[in-house]
């Protein structure tokens, strides 16, 4: 009994230590001033006499520079009496503080950027609003880490107004009517969980395995959670077939911030979009009729949905240990993008909820979208990996020919495979490989593609992404049955006179089984 009672303290003291190794974060909601609040951080413990604590400057998704910490200001340190510690400002993202080993707490405050005067490169999707109506808390935008303490638990603790509510993918471990606690894992988890909060509007709908929130903050009233819930539910449930049988998530969110067409914000006129998380996705529209926005906001939810699969479990070493502080990208955009687009409509016309022709005329506009804007001889290997600097004038292109390379890949694994294997089946094969917590090497994954699939497929990504050789469209589209007219109005139609072996590859292409004989 004593040796029990011993080991059961020890045990005791081990969790207690474990859990004192932690982020604890305060933000009061309810004491907002201009567009501004504090922030509070018990910080963990450091045993450097001096450490660098800093906001991300760059994320994953954005393939842009953010520079967060241009929004964070009056950045003090003290110790556990109170008494300040030395800390000098490195850079825009950076604060040096001195005396670490006495350090106790961080205090600091920060602005918004929907509202800013600032200058800056942030997409809307993926920064932060500090108004009395609506907070849009995007984690990277508010919290800093201590560097070489990423991987910490982190609490979250937010005071809010009463009537408010905070809509999240992650459910607080408790919660009142004025305070929310929320546990993250690491700094990865806390920047990959947006909270959007305010007074709700919120509609949850059971899509097999998975719970999915809608939530929306429009502020004139034009359009609803329930609205979009029910736009959304065929494309859940088709995703849900596509996908073999079971949604990757248990719980999944849409935030939809839709922005007073007669405000001023501080992002260029008709910029909007989203970006994808791990089992969330937040979105930056104009508030417009729902009749005007439906088909855009379905393409683009199924899109930042099917992230979930590239590159939230797919992905390469670049994505899974992503660096905050220097843009280090991967070579893949054409799978993290290009086939998440392609995925996003092919679910569509294979569920019902597009015809085959409208699915064919989405992909003919990508062709001259790509074709007449961007460099076609590009190779997308390039383009990826320098999309942050370089080439960030063809990033456009990931959702144009990267959907495209998707499509062709599609139709030749089932050419290949006389329509047995295509491109669902590799990435289903790929997220076996990989999984969430494994990465693959960029310059290996097209030898794993060939394993998994077919050597003449590491032979295609080689010459169509590697390389600077156009697709041969007319080629490919052939294979299944639909000819490519680049000189006439539709682009891309059923060809009634294909091969018999070609119109059956179409109908498996089309929707996701052989024909009936």
């Amino acid at each position: 009994m004593k040796n029990l009672l011993l080991l059961l303290c020890l045990w005791g003291i081990s969790v207690s230590a474990s859990w004192a190794q932690r982020y604890q974060y305060t933000v009061d909601l309810t004491q907002l001033q201009d567009d501004k609040f504090n922030v509070s951080l018990l910080a963990p413990n450091v045993t450097e006499s001096k450490v660098i604590f800093a906001l991300p400057k760059i994320i994953p998704g954005t393939y842009a520079i953010s520079d967060y910490g241009a929004f964070t200001s009056n950045v003090v340190a003290t110790d556990r009496k109170g008494r300040r510690l030395p800390v000098k400002q490195l850079n825009t993202n950076q604060w040096e503080i001195s005396k670490a080993k006495k350090l106790y707490k961080i205090s600091y405050q920060v602005e918004d950027i929907f509202d800013t005067d600032k200058e800056h490169q942030i997409y809307p999707m993926a920064a932060t609003n500090i108004e009395d109506k609506n907070i849009v808390v995007h984690t990277p935008g508010i919290f800093g880490y201590v560097e070489g303490q990423n991987n910490l638990p982190i609490e979250l603790t937010f005071e809010k107004p009463a009537d408010f509510y905070g809509s999240s993918a992650k459910l607080p471990v408790e919660s009142t009517a004025t305070r929310d606690v929320f546990h993250m894992e690491s700094v990865d988890d806390l920047y990959d969980t947006p909270i959007m909060y305010g007074i709700p509007d919120t509609t949850t709908v059971q899509v097999g395995n998975c719970e999915v929130l809608v939530s929306v903050y429009s502020p004139n009233k034009v359009i609803q959670s329930r609205e979009i819930a029910n736009w959304l539910t065929d494309l859940l449930h088709g995703a849900r077939k596509y996908l073999g049988g079971k949604l990757p998530a248990d719980r999944y969110a849409f935030l939809y911030y839709f922005k007073d067409m007669k405000i001023k914000q501080s992002f260029p006129l008709g910029l909007g979009g989203a970006l994808e998380h791990t089992t969330s996705s937040f979105y930056y529209i104009p508030e417009m009729p729902s009749d005007v926005l439906k088909n855009m906001i379905v393409d683009v939810s199924s899109h930042e949905f099917f992230h979930i699969i590239t590159p939230l479990t797919i992905a390469s070493r670049e994505v899974k240990e992503f660096n905050y502080d220097t843009a280090v990208l991967s070579k893949h955009l054409w799978l993290y993008e290009g086939t998440t687009e392609y995925t996003a409509h092919h679910v569509q016309v294979q569920s019902g909820i597009n015809t085959p022709e409208q699915f064919l005329d989405k992909l003919a506009e990508k062709i001259t979208d790509s074709r007449e804007n961007y460099n076609d001889t590009l190779a997308f290997t390039q383009l990826s990996k320098y999309a942050a600097s370089t080439y960030a004038d063809e990033y456009g292109n990931v959702y144009q020919k990267g959907a495209l390379i998707g499509a062709c890949l599609d139709i030749y694994l089932l050419h290949l495979s006389e329509g047995g294997y295509g491109l669902k089946d590799l990435t289903h094969d790929l997220g076996i490989r990989y999984g969430k917590d494994r990465f693959f090497e960029d310059d290996e994954l097209f030898d794993e593609i060939a394993k998994l699939s077919y050597p003449e497929a590491k032979e295609f990504l080689v010459k169509y992404t590697q390389g600077n050789t156009p697709i041969p469209y007319v080629d490919y589209f052939a294979l299944v049955g639909v000819r490519y007219q680049p000189n006439e109005k539709k682009k891309l139609v059923l060809d009634e006179s294909a091969s018999p072996q070609a119109q059956r590859l179409r109908t498996i292409w089309l929707t996701g089984q052989p024909p009936c004989n």
